[in-house]
């Protein structure tokens, strides 16, 4: 009996043994270290399991480990996308089984393009469908990024995020309108009991909408507290929308945590925006695009979106220079519902054209990007310790910053969803 549970236990210690995945050694050609801010050639990334527990320079192959060449290429973070409306490029207009449908299709693309990480800021999704492909992804159901989530985009009678060209007979309330100070506690608590680890308000006006102005504050400044306070008492954060000067203002003083788009930013938003230590995420290639003539058939928010974009766009890249030149926290966010997914990381040619150095435009996707969301502690940046998510391109993005436009290697998590990197340079 007791040579039987012996050999019992031995037989299973034995299964444990080899259903342990064996380490994986990453050969590089250069590493992009972010925390450091600066290039390391010949480096060597040890991951076991999910984990990097190894990482630099003289870093040795353990013995037996999987090796990964990619001593061809430039290695760097998986990348975020603080502003990614995924669920489908209708602007998440159909029925929730839909969206999540598209969700689940736009969140691979996204994830292959070397986004290992990002937000969906909300959107007009019945039933948080966002959350539900988040979920599944997180049970490992479907390939994505790691996904955080805003459920509704709340906005004001008449704001952004209404039906403002429509006949009064017709006018349909829909449930992210909130009004007063009580309406507002109420959207932040239904959020948080649907999973939503954030509060997306419309605090101005905005380019795609017909019917009202970006310059404009759209929730009062009671209205914008109480959403900060609800949140942080209910463990979620808050992002504003805001494009207007005077919106963004009254969005920093009251604690926000991110400022989307941040078009109209002044000298004294940027301030407070540096002393409230606020991230901005200034979504500028989806304000070029909607620069560029739509067609005669085009909605009238579309033909709105032209004219303000077009006569903005410099006008934004200047403000959002200053901010950066001032020292405000830039996180990366694409807005990319203008085109198909999988195109994000041509926000990174903005960035630079704004004022940002390579280093600080691939930093900002990552490291401050990672402190954005809370998780900077778990990824945003390749050491030891944290999680595996890991991509590379071929080329320098040092030199061009162009080349994250088409990534080559994506792992997250520990695993490889893409490896199209010649190995060795053969």
């Amino acid at each position: 009996m007791k040579t039987s549970l012996i050999l019992l236990l031995l037989a299973v210690g034995v299964c444990e043994i080899l259903s342990q995945s064996k380490p994986v050694a990453i050969k590089c050609g250069t590493l992009i270290d972010v925390t450091e801010g600066k290039a390391v050639s010949g480096a060597v990334i040890v991951v076991e399991g999910n984990i990097i527990t190894a990482v630099g320079k003289g870093v040795s192959v353990p013995e037996g480990a999987e090796v990964i060449d990619l001593s061809a290429a430039t290695v760097l973070p998986g990348l975020f996308d603080l502003h990614c409306h995924f669920l489908g490029n209708d602007g998440g207009r159909g029925s929730a089984a839909d969206n999540a449908l598209g969700g689940v299709r736009n969140a691979e693309i996204v994830l292959r393009s070397g986004f290992t990480s990002i937000r969906d800021p909300g959107g007009g999704s019945p039933n948080y469908a966002n959350a539900s492909v988040r979920d599944a992804i997180n049970r490992g159901s479907f390939p994505g990024p790691r996904i955080q989530v805003a459920g509704r985009y709340l906005s004001i009678t008449g704001g952004h995020g209404d039906y403002n060209n429509v006949a009064p007979e017709y006018e349909q309330v829909g449930d992210n309108i909130v009004n007063g100070v009580e309406e507002m506690r109420h959207a932040v608590r239904r959020d948080a009991k649907f999973g939503c680890e954030w509060i997306k308000l419309y605090v101005t006006g905005g380019f795609f909408s017909a019917g009202d102005d970006p310059t404009q504050q759209h929730f009062s400044d009671e209205e914008i507290l109480m959403a900060v306070q609800e949140s942080a008492r209910l463990g979620k954060n808050v992002s504003a929308h805001a494009h207007g000067a005077v919106g963004i203002k009254a969005a920093v003083k009251s604690g926000v945590r991110t400022i989307e788009h941040a078009t109209f930013i002044d000298d004294e938003g940027i301030k407070l925006a540096k002393e409230h230590g606020t991230f901005i995420v200034p979504t500028m290639r989806t304000i070029e695009l909607l620069a560029q003539e739509p067609p005669a058939n085009a909605s009238e928010g579309r033909k709105k979106a032209y004219r303000l974009s077009k006569k903005h766009f410099s006008e934004m890249m200047e403000n959002i220079g200053k901010a950066i030149k001032r020292g405000v926290k830039i996180a990366f966010g694409s807005d990319m519902v203008t085109e198909p997914h999988g195109h994000a990381a041509q926000e990174f040619r903005l960035h630079v054209m704004a004022g940002q150095s390579p280093m600080e435009a691939i930093r900002s996707a990552t490291i401050v990007s990672a402190e954005a969301l809370n998780v900077s502690e778990q990824t945003g940046s390749i050491e030891a310790g944290k999680l595996a998510d890991i991509i590379a391109v071929t080329g320098n993005p040092l030199d061009d910053i162009t080349v994250l436009e088409r990534v080559g290697f994506v792992m997250k998590d520990g695993k490889v969803y893409k490896n199209e990197i010649t190995q060795g340079g053969k």
